[in-house]
């Protein structure tokens, strides 16, 4: 609550600009955010590696939050992805299933999720911008110490593969927050030789689009992780 109130205070000061991606995306964030050190983005991988035995090993390259980035984890913050995994077409994304259909075809994966430190985990929804070729989407996470938590990942398409933003946030912080991670999210720009450029061949074949749900299990995987990180921390 206190991160809360530090960025509510500022909101009325200028945003800062920051450079990520060997200097090919930038984006804005609000003035008092400071940027969460190599060393902490590291050791929530480890965590995740030991925790799932090996299977779970998610990389950030960046993550930030309000005030003091040498504390243990806390909210709001946001965590940065950078998957070269190849191009992907855009046509993949333009008839996602629904909410419920999702659920259902996906219930076991979320079931797999629960456990001693998840109460449970609720798929809220997946929406593809075309105008930003941008992917969103929006999970909920009740978790036993935090409570609930909202994750809103965007995943940007490059020609590269997906640059995706993690927006994390408690429940109660969620209505002050959005509008910031809103800002963070459109204030992104990419270099010229990143910037995803659409082609007629991107429409044909249509495949099933299942990448939607991979991309919203990320944002549980990396929620789990800075859970581990701060159980860890405490013991």
């Amino acid at each position: 609550m206190l991160a809360l109130a530090v960025a509510v205070a500022s909101k009325d000061e200028p945003p800062r600009t920051v450079s990520v991606y060997d200097g090919m995306v930038t984006f804005s964030i609000p003035p008092d955010w400071n940027e969460i050190p190599a060393d902490t983005l590291e050791y929530y991988s480890l965590r995740s590696a030991e925790s799932s035995e090996g299977r779970n090993a998610e990389v950030y390259q960046h993550g930030f939050r309000p005030g003091d980035p040498e504390v243990d984890f806390s909210l709001p913050q946001i965590l940065i992805q950078i998957r070269e995994s190849g191009r992907l077409k855009y046509g993949d994304f333009l008839s996602l299933p629904s909410v419920e259909s999702m659920r259902k075809e996906n219930a076991w994966r979320l079931a797999e999720r629960k456990g001693p430190m998840i109460n449970g985990i609720r798929f809220e929804g997946a929406v593809y911008d075309r105008k930003s070729h941008s992917l969103h989407v929006r999970n909920t996470i009740d978790l036993k110490l935090e409570g609930k938590t909202v994750v809103e990942s965007v995943s940007f398409l490059t020609e590269r593969g997906l640059f995706t933003i993690h927006c994390y946030a408690a429940i109660p912080q969620f209505t002050e927050m959005a509008p910031v991670f809103a800002e963070i999210v459109s204030s992104v720009k990419f270099d010229e030789s990143l910037r995803y450029r659409p082609r007629l061949s991107d429409r044909w074949p249509p495949r099933p689009p299942q990448i939607a749900f991979a991309a919203a299990g990320l944002t549980l995987v990396a929620l789990l992780i800075a859970y581990l990180f701060r159980r860890g921390r405490r013991q």
